[in-house]
């Protein structure tokens, strides 16, 4: 039952931009609406627990959001301007750019294996943009948005680490999706963008986001961290770009090519080499939410 579940996982974790690209709907609307239905479902286990909630969480917390906020606009603005490959592979790169991130900020030793891994997924992400560079520039600057909502969301689990040991998974959950649907709505307001009148299926893509990915994906992994470790399912996690990729192939028609095979290599090489370093692995509730 357990390996089915996490085939499931895997399976609501490559859908972030595929359904981002079939919601058809402005960048605030997708993030105000998915973290909105996200939260009311979180709302009846989080409530109890309002009283856990100080003013200094409340800062912190309002940071993770703010910075949760921005990886999932990049995130969604790259859906347009780049591959959905291209997208999911820029993103791989997050447990780099948070082990780098820990090593700036909480003084955490790098060591041969860890530089090897950085090297190997810059490699990586150089082969990948040399695509776009050879295309004329065309889609380059959705990799680079795609790059930096890695980095974004790398940001964001470094600033949850310390409030998450002292707050349960479903307040923080609950509390940070509520900050950044807080930003996602001011956003919009202030560009005067559309929040409803769309048809049935931008409405499916955005329940799909906050049930399948926002909740189900990242439930699941919660639940089998368990039964697998971070290890496994963070190596479990690099099938979604190929998943992603076969899925814009069948659905949008988006191309494939060698060099973003060769670029999902040396990338998913440095992830792998970095999660076992056991000084550079991340903890079992910082590296397994996304998009």
């Amino acid at each position: 039952m357990r390996p089915l579940l996490l085939v499931i996982a895997v399976v609501c974790l490559s859908l972030p931009a595929l359904l981002i690209r079939g919601a058809r709907a402005p960048i605030e609307a997708i993030g105000f609406w998915r973290l909105f239905l996200a939260c009311a479902v979180l709302a009846p286990w989080a409530w109890p627990r309002r009283k856990t909630m100080t003013a200094p969480v409340a800062r912190s917390i309002a940071v993770a959001g703010a910075l949760f906020f921005l990886h999932l606009w990049t995130f969604t603005w790259a859906v347009s301007h780049t591959s959905v490959a291209h997208l999911m592979l820029a993103f791989s790169t997050h447990p780099v750019w948070t082990g780098l991130g820990a090593w700036l900020f909480f003084k955490e030793p790098l060591g041969r294996r860890e530089l090897g891994a950085f090297a190997l997924a810059a490699a990586g992400v150089v082969v990948l943009f040399g695509g776009s560079i050879g295309a004329g520039g065309a889609g380059l600057a959705g990799d680079l948005s795609a790059l930096l909502s890695a980095m974004f969301f790398s940001a964001w689990v470094l600033a949850g680490r310390r409030v998450r040991r002292g707050l349960d998974t479903v307040s923080f959950l609950f509390a940070a999706y509520a900050a950044a649907a807080f930003l996602f709505f001011a956003a919009g307001t202030a560009k005067g963008g559309a929040w409803s009148g769309w048809p049935a299926s931008t409405w499916a893509a955005l329940a799909a986001l906050a049930f399948a990915v926002s909740l189900g994906g990242h439930g699941l992994f919660t639940y089998l961290l368990n039964t697998y470790g971070v290890l496994a399912l963070s190596c479990a996690k690099l099938v979604e770009p190929v998943l992603a990729a076969l899925g814009a192939f069948w659905l949008f028609g988006e191309p494939l090519s060698p060099r973003l095979g060769a670029a999902f290599a040396l990338i998913a090489t440095g992830v792998v080499v970095l999660l076992r370093s056991p000084r550079a692995r991340p903890g079992p509730r910082e590296d397994l939410a996304e998009g």
